[in-house]
């Protein structure tokens, strides 16, 4: 009789354990829910970049730096070989946190320009850094 209800408290003590656990378990889902942004960072294993674009900023100009960095071929893989558009993309998107979606639209988007508006925003650095330059006395 006595290893019988022995028996029985060492069942109960496992029945309670399983029921700790599954309201852990639990707990996480409601977390993972509630939060679902940091289970994300945690998934890609990358940390949060620390920039982010101002409000003004138009992702087709941060396109025109993409697309034309992918055309001239300057950035490359450790075995050489020219980045693909995508990961340029992908790049951009983790460094300013931002979503641009498809890549290779928006870069039609920016080839299809308008030529008056084709290289605006890389015209615009250029003359920033003209600008900076004169400024310093260097012209």
């Amino acid at each position: 009789m006595c290893n019988l209800s022995r028996g029985k408290n060492a069942l109960l003590l496992l029945i309670d354990e399983a029921i700790e656990l599954i309201k852990t378990e639990i707990r996480i889902v409601n977390l993972r829910i509630k939060y679902p942004d940091q289970q994300k960072r945690h998934s890609n294993k990358l940390p949060l970049s620390p920039l982010f674009l101002t409000d003004d900023t138009i992702f087709i100009n941060i396109m025109e730096i993409v697309s034309s960095l992918f055309l001239s071929k300057r950035i490359v893989y450790q075995n050489g070989k020219s980045a693909y558009l995508t990961d340029l993309g992908k790049g951009f998107e983790w460094l300013f946190n931002i979503k641009l979606g498809d890549y290779h639209q928006k870069h039609m988007d920016v080839i299809k320009r308008k030529p008056a508006k084709l290289t605006e925003f890389l015209n615009e650095l250029a003359t920033l850094i003209r600008k900076e330059s004169e400024n310093k006395g260097y012209r």
